[in-house]
């Protein structure tokens, strides 16, 4: 958006305008700016009239809030133009906030989350700044303009919002700030499930992953953690104990390491958070004192459907999540003696997600002690190139899967036959190429093994 050209379009309308929030705070730090944030002291109704007139389109985004929002005409950029506000409460499992609107521009940054976002540009391009926002980027803290008990009372969030500007940013959360969250994060049990698992996300969404981890762990030790991630504890029961031979940590710093390395996407970035978070219902000691947690994958997904549930994760995501988790050690544990049969085994039952998994598997071995990672990688590496040989295209010919509906087989056994014939033939036991006749003998030859096996049995 053209900034100049709001500001007068504002002027000649008779109106005060302010760029303000994350804008002019990234412009602070040499930073290019997102989205771009207006504030005013004009109603939503006037911004609509008076923005329409110079063919500036406006949608009431959320007008009840004093928020619209405008496009320009020529760029689409969009801009978010607000009216003041003295002050917005969240009321207990809201996602809207009760809004009052204020006179002033001081009294609309003054109730803002943090002194970092509570700073203004006027028309001159002269910066306001009540509350030391210049001062806390300079020092690299995240702090509140008021009192953080209140700013947190009235909008528990802002606890998660603190750590997140953290990570982004690589700042401090001033000591007062991190203590009040302590205090209140309780509060965060009331705030709606859809703004938790956003600004959660957004936490594990940070490019940088060693900043996402930092902010866990700080949550974890102020008590925020579990707060938004209950089931956690489950993790958190076994800290400081060892995990095995092959592990430098304890299961929490591990988990931190497998954060840190998997790519800034989220379901990877959950996932990897909680690819080991039942290993605490599972652990086991042997005779030799070596840990076990056998099992740990399924009672993992469990986990992942008490997550996803109670934030409220789309239904794509869910599933991803839960066979990601599920899944997480096939590869992890692959070795050569696998059949072709195994590999496509794999390929077929986590479907869409296999690149996901593969890369979360890199990234847990690599969390590991030196000499295991090499030789796992290069495990790892041959397991991506038998993939990549069944991934060529279809075995069994079309024909076959004809022939079996015209015998009268409904669509779910005829998909059992046709990839018990695929595997057969990566397995050897079928020609590469087979034909109809071919298929049909492997299949009664097959049948024929099952019967003598289940009377040798009954003898």
């Amino acid at each position: 958006m053209y900034i100049q050209s709001m500001f007068d379009i504002f002027e000649k309308a008779g109106h005060k305008l302010f760029l303000v929030g994350g804008a002019v705070r990234d412009r602070m730090l040499g930073v290019s700016p997102g989205d771009m944030d207006y504030a005013t002291d004009a109603s939503p109704g006037d911004v609509i009239d008076f923005l329409a007139e110079t063919g500036i389109k406006v949608i009431p985004t959320g007008i009840r809030y004093g928020t619209v929002t405008a496009i320009y005409p020529v760029t689409h950029e969009k801009a978010e133009i607000t009216t003041f506000r003295s002050s917005e409460i969240y009321r207990r499992g809201s996602r809207f906030p009760v809004v009052e609107f204020g006179g002033s521009i001081e009294d609309d940054l003054t109730r803002r989350d943090f002194t970092i976002n509570a700073m203004a540009i006027d028309s001159n391009g002269e910066l306001i700044d009540p509350c030391g926002g210049m001062k806390d980027l300079e020092r690299r803290v995240i702090d509140t303009p008021g009192n953080p008990e209140k700013a947190f009372l009235d909008d528990p969030l802002r606890i998660l919002r603190a750590y997140r500007f953290a990570a982004r940013l690589g700042f401090s959360i001033a000591d007062r700030v991190r203590q009040a969250a302590r205090d209140f994060s309780f509060e965060l049990v009331s705030i709606s499930a859809e703004r938790k698992y956003k600004e959660m996300t957004d936490i594990l969404l940070v490019n940088d992953g060693r900043r996402t981890t930092e902010a866990l762990a700080m949550m974890k030790q102020d008590g925020v953690l579990l707060k938004i991630v209950p089931e956690l504890e489950h993790l958190f029961v076994i800290d400081g104990l060892k995990q095995g031979k092959y592990h430098t940590g304890d299961a929490w710093n591990h988990t931190l390491d497998v954060v840190a390395q998997v790519p800034p996407v989220a379901i990877l970035r959950w996932a990897a958070l909680l690819h080991d978070s039942a290993k605490g219902l599972v652990r086991e000691i042997d005779e030799a004192g070596e840990p076990h947690f056998h099992g740990h994958e399924l009672r993992g997904e469990e986990i992942v459907h008490s997550v996803t549930e109670r934030l409220r994760f789309s239904r794509v995501d869910k599933k991803a999540l839960s066979i990601l988790v599920k899944n997480h050690m096939r590869p992890v544990l692959y070795n050569g003696d696998w059949k072709n049969s195994a590999v496509r085994r794999l390929m077929r039952d986590v479907g869409d997600q296999l690149e996901n998994l593969l890369i979360l598997a890199e990234s847990d071995i690599r969390a590991h002690k030196p000499d295991y990672v090499v030789n796992s990688l290069e495990s790892l590496s041959e397991l991506r190139d038998r993939i990549a040989c069944q991934s060529k295209g279809r075995i069994i010919p079309v024909e076959m899967g004809q022939h079996l509906q015209a015998m009268g087989f409904e669509g779910p056994v005829i998909g059992k036959i046709l990839m018990m014939l695929e595997d057969m033939a990566t397995d050897g036991v079928l020609s590469k190429n087979p034909t109809v006749d071919q298929c049909f003998s492997a299949l009664w030859d097959n049948q024929s093994r099952m019967l003598k096996k289940s009377e040798n049995k009954s003898v």
